[in-house]
């Protein structure tokens, strides 16, 4: 495992400084957009904060510690706050599985519609 220097002064303050703007302007809704604005200075600070931790991935292994703090928990604590800040948008299959539960009750059977036409072709041609 490599580690790099214990000196905070790479991650540490940009991370104290996402957490403290998560904590003083949170609304506490995880919906899409409706939390934090997209593309807002909260979602630009988290996205350049994942950047940093993939440059650092590249250049010193998935196993490296940063400051004191595993690689996997820096990414635990950024992916956590981005999903609680409402940051992340639907997954592509959640959506087209309400899609096809719609379609599929769209389809069911309802016996208003039902009609037996067999049973009664004497009524639609007057026999």
């Amino acid at each position: 495992m490599k580690v790099m220097k214990a000196e905070k002064s790479i991650l540490t303050p940009k991370w104290q400084e996402i957490k403290a703007m998560f904590e003083a302007n949170t609304n506490g809704s995880k919906e899409y957009g409706e939390n934090f604005p997209i593309d807002g200075e909260f979602d630009q600070l988290t996205q350049h904060f994942i950047g940093m931790l993939g440059v650092i991935t590249l250049k010193q292994g998935f196993d490296v510690v940063v400051e004191g703090v595993k690689m996997d928990l820096w990414k635990e604590r950024i992916w956590a706050v981005v999903e609680n800040a409402g940051l992340l948008p639907n997954i592509a299959w959640k959506d087209e599985l309400e899609m096809e539960e719609a379609r599929d009750a769209w389809n069911e059977v309802d016996d208003e519609f039902d009609y037996d036409f067999e049973s009664r072709e004497n009524e639609a041609y007057g026999f």
